[in-house]
């Protein structure tokens, strides 16, 4: 986060195609483009004052502004449209409302959180 170049997420590296779930329950906020985001999605997660986008997608969302989507639904694919180097996801927490008020936050605590409440995955 930060990087001195006004990064206010982290990328998490990935094969294009790679689909993108949301991270927690909640309402579509935006499903725009834009020239250094590239084709990016925000999600209000339900119960709380956060936000988090989701940058850099291979095409335009496939969800809808206003739709709730449940934990783990997709919500599109890794790309690298915009200003990216390589396929990535760009990731972004914001307290308040994403560039409404609110402000970018460190996502690792989030992302670790998340990571271990997922489901055990079974060996095949």
């Amino acid at each position: 986060m930060g990087a001195g170049r006004g990064h206010q997420g982290v990328d998490i590296g990935s094969a294009c195609g790679t689909p993108l779930v949301a991270a927690g329950s909640g309402r579509v906020r935006f499903v725009k483009y834009h020239p250094r985001a590239g084709n990016y999605a925000v999600i209000d997660l339900a119960g709380s004052t956060i936000d988090l986008a989701y940058m850099h997608m291979r095409e335009p969302a496939s969800v809808l502004v206003g739709q709730t989507l449940s934990a783990g639904q997709q919500i599109g694919f890794v790309g690298d449209t915009g200003n990216a180097s390589g396929c990535h996801l760009h990731f972004e927490v914001w307290e308040g409302a994403y560039y409404g008020g609110g402000a970018p936050i460190d996502p690792m605590p989030f992302l670790t959180q998340w990571e271990r409440k997922r489901p055990a995955q079974r060996a095949s």
